[in-house]
């Protein structure tokens, strides 16, 4: 076989001895059981092992189409990528254990080197078909957000800058068609102005935002170097981080300097100046997105006070709005600017907090909890026992077809909280 190097009929038989093994640890997974469990399990192996024993004489190009195929089947029916490349190691794996076990297999060294090959290939050829579906899906979504109307001109400058990276992405070009110094970009020249400093007076802030568009710019370049080594793998690794950078930055200039430039911002609680429901689709939809692109987890987090009504009752609502904005605060302390805080209900605070797993959030509401139970209160709340319960749920892609019941399950875990006697975080 050409393009390996070897003998195809001494690469088929290691892949034909490792099939049924790769197989059955794919499907015992757990993250892949749930994603195959409406699969005819035999048919599938059967399509996949004649695939993959076939491609062993395959030469480059429809090694390439084939594998690429693989990876587009994959992207429609939701696998992340992250899944497809893990499968991809272990098949790695298994073929070098056959290998190392397997006696009388001559030139080893060449053996190995093949099955680096294979494997480097069937796992490029497959970032290929994520990458154009992907691509295709935000070329469709930032034309349409670009129709719409945007209180800073900046942002949709930079919109139409992303989809100039995508072009040059879907044509393989290495000759970028935008800027890379990120002050001479339109919306960099407007985060150096001063009308950027009148929306965010904050030095830090602006710092922080800033250094979020050098990113953006920064992991750009990488991927013009990896068009140049064809390298989709790299591409797409760093294009979903261009992406997710991107989000943050729209979303940060999009809904809080724009809703700071009017008069009213209806998407903000006037109590606490959190956000309130009315913003909180477009937030758990954007990070159901960026966790189909990445795979990256998310978080869903319900606060609610305990005794709230009792304090109302007892000392006025006057008082309780002092609590209300009291924990406000903490949450704002706590959490960084990239979650997501509202106020869900007249006790009741939601938080989205992305990049989070169900346990890293489990320690931080812990912190939360433990904090606001030890503030001390004055006048008539001084003897009221106030406290705060919390539910927390993880997104999974069990949850792609009803996302918004990411947010039952944390309610539904708040209430278990409340059930088991208050002031304590259920996951």
């Amino acid at each position: 076989m050409k393009r390996l190097n070897i003998s195809v009929s001494v690469f088929e038989l290691i892949l034909v001895r490792v099939f049924d093994r790769f197989f059955t640890e794919l499907t015992a997974d757990p993250y892949h059981a749930d994603y195959l469990k409406e699969a005819d399990l035999k048919r599938l192996k059967e399509v996949q092992r004649i695939n993959f024993i076939e491609s062993v004489g395959d030469d480059k190009e429809a090694f390439f189409l084939r594998y690429k195929s693989l990876g587009r089947f994959h992207f429609e029916r939701g696998l992340p990528y992250v899944e497809y490349y893990d499968a991809f190691n272990m098949l790695r794996r298994l073929l070098t254990e056959e290998a190392e076990e397997s006696g009388g297999i001559e030139n080893a060294k060449t053996v190995r080197e093949a099955i680096e090959t294979y494997i480097k290939n069937a796992i490029n050829a497959g970032a290929a078909g994520y990458l154009d579906e992907t691509l295709e899906n935000d070329r469709i979504t930032l034309l349409r957000q670009i129709s719409q109307q945007f209180d800073i001109v900046a942002i949709k400058e930079h919109l139409m800058w992303d989809l100039d990276v995508i072009d040059d992405i879907r044509q393989m070009n290495a000759r970028p068609s935008v800027r890379f110094d990120e002050k001479r970009c339109k919306c960099g020249r407007w985060l150096n102005s001063s009308e950027f400093e009148k929306f965010f007076e904050d030095p830090l802030v602006r710092q922080e935002i800033m250094q979020k568009h050098h990113d953006i710019h920064l992991v750009t370049r990488n991927i013009y170097r990896s068009i140049e080594r064809g390298d989709y793998h790299k591409i797409f690794i760093d294009y979903i981080n261009m992406v997710r950078q991107s989000m943050y930055l729209y979303q940060e200039l999009n809904f809080n300097v724009t809703q700071q430039s009017l008069i009213e911002d209806v998407s903000k609680d006037a109590l606490t100046g959190l956000l309130n429901r009315r913003y909180l689709n477009e937030v758990l939809k954007s990070e159901v997105h960026l966790h189909a692109l990445s795979g990256g987890a998310f978080t869903v987090a319900m606060f609610d006070l305990d005794h709230f009504k009792t304090v109302n009752d007892t000392c006025g609502h006057q008082a309780g709005d002092d609590v209300i904005v009291t924990f406000a605060g903490l949450l704002t302390r706590h959490l960084r600017k990239t979650d997501n805080i509202f106020r869900y209900g007249g006790e009741e605070f939601l938080v989205i907090l992305p990049g989070t797993k169900a346990d890293e959030a489990f320690t931080l509401c812990e912190e939360i909890r433990s904090e606001f139970e030890k503030l001390t209160w004055s006048g008539c709340l001084e003897k009221m026992p106030i406290s705060v319960s919390i539910g927390i749920s993880q997104y999974t892609d069990a949850l792609k077809e009803n996302p918004r019941r990411v947010i039952f399950d944390a309610d539904k875990n708040l209430y278990r909280a409340k059930a088991l006697g208050r002031n304590q975080t259920v996951k």
